[in-house]
């Protein structure tokens, strides 16, 4: 009887737990999309003419509606990556820890990205879609959580397709 009522307890908290879990349909449309134009881009190296660990990278860059010279400027989109790992993968890569802030100016919204992916190495811009986990935010995005997918378009702007979890 004891490990019966143990047992029904153990799956009513576990069901509680799974009931709570935020969900996310990525297969769905975006909470939102926004783009940043080509970033200002600074390299903080450690002296060796080839990246190390360690390394960082910073950007700075006007988060827009959309992409191009008409685009209209909502905020900043601000970010640091630091390599965590050089050439570990078959296809020499290197792995960098990003965070990113998005923030908005006419309000106190922002919201907190981070992630880790592998890159080309020596090349400070990605070439293809990155997945990265929202982590929170403030304003309308406080404590936030979902996922963001940026991708580099063939102009040097950023889509960023952001799925708020519910």
């Amino acid at each position: 009887m004891h490990r019966s009522l143990i047992a029904l307890l153990g799956a009513s908290l576990l069901a509680a737990c799974a009931s709570t879990a935020p969900s996310i349909d990525t297969a769905g449309d975006p909470t939102l999309v926004v783009f940043n134009a080509p970033p200002e881009v600074s390299h903080f190296d450690l002296g060796d003419s080839d990246r190390a660990h360690g390394e960082l990278i910073s950007w700075h860059a006007d988060l827009d509606l959309s992409e191009g010279e008409e685009a209209t400027r909502i905020g900043h989109c601000n970010g640091t990556m630091q390599v965590t790992r050089l050439g570990e993968r078959e296809d020499g890569r290197e792995h960098r820890m990003t965070n990113i802030e998005l923030d908005w100016d006419d309000s106190d919204d922002s919201l907190l990205v981070a992630g880790s992916h592998p890159y080309k190495h020596g090349v400070i811009e990605t070439d293809t879609p990155i997945v990265r986990a929202i982590i929170g935010g403030t304003g309308q995005f406080a404590a936030a959580r979902g996922q963001m997918v940026s991708e580099k378009l063939p102009s040097g702007w950023y889509r960023h397709s952001i799925w708020i979890a519910d």
